[in-house]
Protein backbone atom coordinates (compact mmCIF):
# COMPACT_ATOMS: atom_id res chain seq x y z
CA UNK A 1 0.00 0.00 0.00
CA UNK A 2 1.52 2.70 -1.22
CA UNK A 3 -0.25 5.27 1.61
CA UNK A 4 2.77 7.20 2.66
CA UNK A 5 1.07 10.19 5.12
CA UNK A 6 -2.12 10.11 7.20
CA UNK A 7 -3.37 12.64 9.88
CA UNK A 8 -5.49 11.36 12.29
CA UNK A 9 -3.35 12.15 15.27
CA UNK A 10 -6.96 14.14 16.26
CA UNK A 11 -9.51 11.57 15.73
CA UNK A 12 -11.58 10.23 18.62
CA UNK A 13 -11.29 6.41 19.45
CA UNK A 14 -13.25 6.79 22.32
CA UNK A 15 -15.56 3.88 20.45
CA UNK A 16 -13.48 2.64 18.07
CA UNK A 17 -13.70 -1.42 19.10
CA UNK A 18 -11.93 -2.93 16.40
CA UNK A 19 -8.71 -1.57 15.24
CA UNK A 20 -7.92 -4.91 13.18
CA UNK A 21 -5.29 -4.82 10.42
CA UNK A 22 -5.91 -0.96 10.62
CA UNK A 23 -2.67 -0.24 9.95
CA UNK A 24 -1.32 -3.70 7.66
CA UNK A 25 0.69 -3.70 5.27
CA UNK A 26 0.98 0.23 5.50
CA UNK A 27 4.36 0.16 4.94
CA UNK A 28 5.51 3.70 3.64
CA UNK A 29 3.17 5.63 5.97
CA UNK A 30 4.27 8.01 8.77
CA UNK A 31 1.57 8.70 11.27
CA UNK A 32 0.34 9.08 14.98
CA UNK A 33 -2.59 7.72 16.52
CA UNK A 34 -3.81 8.22 20.25
CA UNK A 35 -5.68 4.73 21.32
CA UNK A 36 -8.77 5.66 24.12
CA UNK A 37 -10.47 3.03 24.25
CA UNK A 38 -9.48 -0.21 26.42
CA UNK A 39 -11.45 -2.60 25.13
CA UNK A 40 -10.65 -2.99 21.34
CA UNK A 41 -9.62 -5.84 19.34
CA UNK A 42 -6.42 -5.18 17.42
CA UNK A 43 -5.23 -8.30 15.72
CA UNK A 44 -2.89 -8.37 12.97
CA UNK A 45 -2.82 -4.08 13.51
CA UNK A 46 0.38 -3.33 12.28
CA UNK A 47 1.76 -6.29 10.66
CA UNK A 48 4.21 -5.04 7.97
CA UNK A 49 3.37 -1.37 9.02
CA UNK A 50 6.30 1.69 8.84
CA UNK A 51 8.97 -1.38 7.27
CA UNK A 52 10.32 1.78 4.82
CA UNK A 53 13.04 4.15 5.00
CA UNK A 54 11.67 7.35 6.87
CA UNK A 55 8.28 5.78 7.53
CA UNK A 56 6.94 5.23 11.65
CA UNK A 57 3.84 5.11 13.46
CA UNK A 58 4.20 6.42 16.94
CA UNK A 59 0.99 5.29 19.65
CA UNK A 60 0.28 7.55 21.91
CA UNK A 61 -2.29 6.34 24.97
CA UNK A 62 -3.97 7.50 27.98
CA UNK A 63 -3.84 6.25 31.52
CA UNK A 64 -6.49 4.00 30.69
CA UNK A 65 -4.87 2.12 27.73
CA UNK A 66 -1.53 1.90 28.61
CA UNK A 67 -1.65 -1.97 28.95
CA UNK A 68 -3.67 -2.01 25.50
CA UNK A 69 -1.24 -0.48 23.72
CA UNK A 70 1.99 -2.54 24.70
CA UNK A 71 -0.23 -5.42 23.31
CA UNK A 72 -1.33 -3.75 20.05
CA UNK A 73 2.90 -2.99 18.97
CA UNK A 74 3.54 -6.70 19.88
CA UNK A 75 0.85 -7.19 16.43
CA UNK A 76 4.07 -5.58 14.85
CA UNK A 77 6.82 -6.90 12.36
CA UNK A 78 10.26 -7.46 13.19
CA UNK A 79 10.99 -4.54 10.54
CA UNK A 80 8.33 -2.38 11.68
CA UNK A 81 8.99 1.48 13.11
CA UNK A 82 6.31 1.36 15.15
CA UNK A 83 6.56 3.01 18.66
CA UNK A 84 4.63 3.84 22.23
CA UNK A 85 4.62 7.34 22.64
CA UNK A 86 3.55 9.73 25.06
CA UNK A 87 0.77 9.43 27.85
CA UNK A 88 -2.23 12.18 26.86
CA UNK A 89 -4.51 13.01 29.44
Amino acid sequence: ISLENLEISHFNTNNVVNFEGMFNSCNKLTTSITIRNSNATYENMFVDAATTTGSSITVNYTSNTSSIVDNMLLTKSDTSNVVKGTLIS
